[in-house]
């Protein structure tokens, strides 16, 4: 049995994240996935749109904070929505279960991060054909992306072809080397698809105490149209890949050369944002310094840069963030200075 309508799938965007390596131009309030910088769209509405020919529908899950503007902002994109506010953020195990529990069980849920940023629409169209017909088999698929760079902070995928041989937890520099340089490993991009019945039934095999939380969280959303929070609570914090994918023996993985970020620094930001978007800010002055590796993002005011050069300069009603590119990483120990000083400021 397949659903109609050419066997679209479902796509249920994860929406939670804050962006703390983004801070300033990242809050609570707007987290980097809501900002509206990439030509006047943000993260959130260029996911739904790249998953559009794809998929009939989208499921939201959000933070009850941000519900509001994450409907709002996909509604202006002519997204059939369904948003499913969470007042309580509880990883992202409990928000797929939810998902699978209010969705048909042989709907197939494409599952994406809300803050993705993909330049290669036909590689990515590709593996999401790819993982489909792995998910109409029975498969929880993951994809995977072959990695450009050994970086520390992701997780990796160790695979033969669509074989998972194992799952790897973020890698120290000299296992990040190696990894890179094998070839048989690849970076874990948080993107899956399943059908809603094969994840529920690995969710109970492997994880039975969230199952059960979040069945009876789905089923108060579905009598009275809200989670409360004590439900919410009740459900274990776990991750889809701890609660799920580690342990499933019905996994598999696409591998793609997709050009992808999940624009978790500056860096990444600024790089996406001037080769894919062109962006320049017409504030900006370059006074003996050169207007090709600094970026200036801002609320509107002149900001001359004099004599210097490799920089980003990030203007906010708030704060102001002068940094030298290559610390995005110390970004997290500016976030946690804030948080104990000027906690407004988030």
């Amino acid at each position: 049995m397949h659903n109609s309508e050419n066997n679209r799938m479902q796509h249920v965007i994860l929406c939670g994240g804050s962006g703390t390596r983004l801070w300033p131009l990242s809050n609570r309030q707007t987290p980097k996935q809501l900002l509206p910088i990439f030509e006047g769209k943000s993260l959130l509405q260029l996911t739904y749109l790249r998953n559009r020919p794809a998929c009939k529908g989208v499921l939201a899950i959000a933070g009850a904070a941000q519900a509001d503007l994450i409907a709002s902002q996909l509604v202006d994109e002519g997204a059939a929505l369904r948003c499913i506010s969470e007042p309580v953020g509880r990883n992202t195990a409990a928000a797929i279960a939810i998902a699978a529990f209010v969705s048909a069980p042989d709907d197939i849920l494409l599952i994406t991060p809300s803050d993705h940023l993909i330049g290669t629409p036909d590689r990515y169209e590709a593996a999401i054909a790819a993982a489909q017909q792995l998910a109409e088999e029975g498969y929880i698929v993951t994809f995977g992306l072959k990695p450009t760079y050994p970086e520390t902070g992701f997780g990796y995928i160790h695979h033969h072809g669509n074989e998972v041989l194992r799952f790897v937890e973020k890698p120290d520099a000299a296992t990040a080397i190696f990894m890179l340089g094998n070839g048989d490993y690849l970076w874990n991009s948080g993107i899956f698809c399943a059908k809603a019945s094969v994840m529920l039934d690995e969710l109970l095999l492997h994880s039975p105490a969230i199952y059960h939380a979040a069945s009876r969280a789905a089923g108060e959303l579905v009598r009275t149209g809200a989670i409360s929070r004590e439900a919410m609570t009740a459900i274990p914090s776990d991750s889809i890949d701890y609660a799920v994918m580690e342990k499933t023996s019905r996994v598999k993985v696409v591998p793609s050369d997709m050009e992808w970020s999940d624009v978790g620094s500056y860096e990444a930001l600024t790089q996406a944002l001037t080769e894919q978007f062109r962006y320049s800010n017409d504030q900006a002055v370059y006074i003996d310094s050169n207007p090709q590796n600094s970026t200036v993002i801002g609320t509107g005011k002149l900001v001359a840069l004099v004599g210097v050069d490799n920089m980003v300069v990030v203007d906010t009603p708030g704060a102001l963030l002068i940094m030298q590119k290559g610390k995005g990483q110390v970004i997290k120990q500016l976030h946690n200075w804030v948080a104990e000083n000027r906690p407004e400021l988030l």
